[in-house]
């Protein structure tokens, strides 16, 4: 995994503007015992009874890792190969979950070093129990440990950053700069364990209280900050600065996520870890806004369009990758996912230490926060561009919820026979279908939308997201579903990056967060009742009826707004 890390780590610093060149000037204490490492791996797969050279090469990498502890993602090579020695040693050998392999058609493995589970196994969340079937590659297929995971990405992070130049503030503004690739990568790791958080609180309060209902309110507690704090939270990334608010918000949850198991642990009541969790959310509505109020500072004008589709493509592939990864981890390694979704904003903290920007720390109270996220709603109020846009966008996203909410259902009436299971299956194949849409639109459309005014991309891309939506509801196939799901997913892009854009560019760098947390609160608290009520109707009505109602309701929006010159003018 260490090996697999560092390639993908050269291969994204090179994508992100990196030079490889600077390879040459890479300097590693005690390389050769790192050379010799990797020779007795090599060794051990020819010998029969090799353990004790497998061992001696786990440990070599790590005292190769700690001796360079200050390069950054050493320390995270260092762990993560620490604690898979650790599980060798307390097992004499690496122990390895033989129903997880067959289930990705691995067959058992025949080396000294791999043992099967068995009920004497200590330490058996530790040990290569998280199956990945991405692709047929080694390491992308496979049953994995958790300290496989922080070796490959500490090795990710060694050549990722060291291929970097040194970020300047406000000198290089474009998206292959080091300011925007570590801005992106740590926000993308941020948001990866956003849903492992949800998804471990969910199962923990289920697994102890075997209630629905308090199942669904530790949902609504990690959920609802954003609704109701947003409006405060973007006056605070205003006062604070973006940059070092989102540093704050990543080590102030890293620090309260990790409390959570050890509260658990400790058998404490569950509103302890409620508590945790809804400060942790607290934080995030800081955060959101701060991040997309960020990259303007980051980007000119003319790659400002480009970076909004990046970032939203990433943030549709996080959401179903760190939804998939959360099941599997809770699964395997159950509340110790916990600890990964604080090592992910550990991480982000630090890639985001290395954004270059100016910024003013404000006097901040209590009176003035009030004042500013008022501010940030009369600023809305006040723009006539922004406010049409505003009341636009959620009109015409009336769909979303209402799609999100009862995908499910329909999917499990529609094509599953009913059968929860395959419906389950069919929906994570749909959510990763609108994902892999957003990348390939993120990838392809600026390049040929950019021409377009920004007003009449947001009226066509909703437009084509309220037909597709018609025709996934009248989808006689789940094939042919999965074809609209990624046709949906595509379309998202032509209208959210107008959108971000039309409010970056109408707003002052001094406001600009207390206006997208007045616009993501809007957002969100429109959205709760539409999801409530969508449910109730979904137990009456066909969800497939509904969806396509849903549909209808924002293509019609979308045609109003061709009439309003305040929406479709805007360049």
């Amino acid at each position: 995994m260490l090996a697999s890390g560092v390639l993908a780590g050269i291969f994204a610093g090179v994508a992100f503007g990196g030079d490889w060149r600077r390879l040459a000037n890479f300097t590693l204490g005690l390389w050769p015992v790192l050379v010799v490492a990797l020779a007795l791996r090599l060794i051990a797969g020819f010998i029969p009874s090799s353990l004790l050279i497998y061992t001696a090469s786990l440990l070599a990498v790590a005292i190769v890792a700690a001796w360079n502890w200050r390069i950054p993602g050493a320390i995270l090579v260092v762990v993560g190969t620490t604690l898979n020695l650790l599980v060798v040693l307390l097992n004499n050998g690496m122990p390895y979950d033989p129903t997880a392999a067959a289930a990705i058609g691995l067959p058992p493995p025949t080396d000294a070093l791999h043992v099967p589970l068995s009920p004497e196994t200590r330490l058996e969340f530790l040990a290569d129990v998280i199956p990945v079937n991405l692709v047929r590659v080694s390491f992308l297929h496979g049953v994995f440990s958790l300290g496989d995971f922080l070796v490959a990405l500490g090795g990710f992070l060694i050549p990722f950053i060291w291929l970097q130049p040194p970020a300047s503030a406000g000198r290089e503004r474009y998206l292959r700069s080091p300011n925007f690739a570590f801005f992106w990568v740590g926000q993308v790791i941020s948001r990866f364990g956003d849903p492992i958080t949800l998804v471990a609180l969910t199962f923990v309060t289920y697994q102890r209280t075997q209630s629905a209902l308090i199942t669904a309110l530790a949902v609504l507690i990690a959920t609802i900050p954003n609704a109701l704090f947003g409006f405060v939270g973007g006056a605070i990334a205003d006062a604070i600065g973006y940059r070092r608010v989102m540093i704050w918000c990543d080590i102030i949850r890293a620090t309260l996520v990790a409390l959570v198991p050890m509260m658990l642990a400790l058998d404490a009541p569950l509103i302890l870890p409620f508590t945790i969790v809804l400060v942790a959310g607290l934080c995030t509505a800081v955060f959101s806004p701060a991040r997309i109020a960020l990259v303007p500072a980051l980007l000119d004008d003319e790659h400002l369009p480009r970076g909004n589709s990046i970032v939203y493509a990433s943030d549709r592939t996080v959401e179903v990758a760190g939804g998939v990864a959360g099941g599997l981890l809770v699964a395997t390694i159950g509340t110790n996912a916990f600890y990964v979704d604080a090592a992910t904003f550990a991480l982000s903290a630090m890639l985001l230490s290395r954004v270059a920007v100016r910024e003013v720390i404000g006097r901040i109270t209590w009176p003035s926060l009030l004042a500013d996220a008022r501010g940030g709603f009369n600023l809305l109020r006040r723009s006539r561009v922004l406010w049409s846009n505003t009341l636009f966008s959620l009109a015409a996203q009336i769909s979303t919820p209402i799609v999100n909410g009862l995908t499910p259902a329909f999917l499990i009436q529609r094509f599953a026979a009913n059968d929860a299971a395959v419906g389950a299956a069919q929906f994570g194949i749909s959510e990763a279908a609108i994902a892999c849409g957003a990348v390939l639109g993120s990838a392809i459309l600026p390049k040929y939308l950019g021409r377009v005014k920004k007003g009449t991309l947001l009226v066509l891309g909703f437009a084509a997201d309220g037909a597709l939506i018609v025709l996934v509801a009248l989808s006689p196939s789940f094939p042919l579903a999965v074809l609209v799901f990624v046709l949906l997913g595509a379309t998202n892009v032509v209208f959210y990056v107008p959108t971000v854009t039309i409010l970056q560019e109408g707003t002052e760098p001094a406001t600009r967060a207390r206006v997208f947390g007045a616009r993501i609160a809007l957002t969100n608290l429109s959205w709760l009742p539409l999801i409530f009520i969508s449910g109730l109707l979904a137990d009456v009505f066909n969800p497939g009826l509904l969806i396509a109602v849903a549909g209808a309701v924002t293509l019609g929006v979308a045609l109003v707004g061709t009439r309003v010159r305040s929406v479709y003018e805007v360049a």
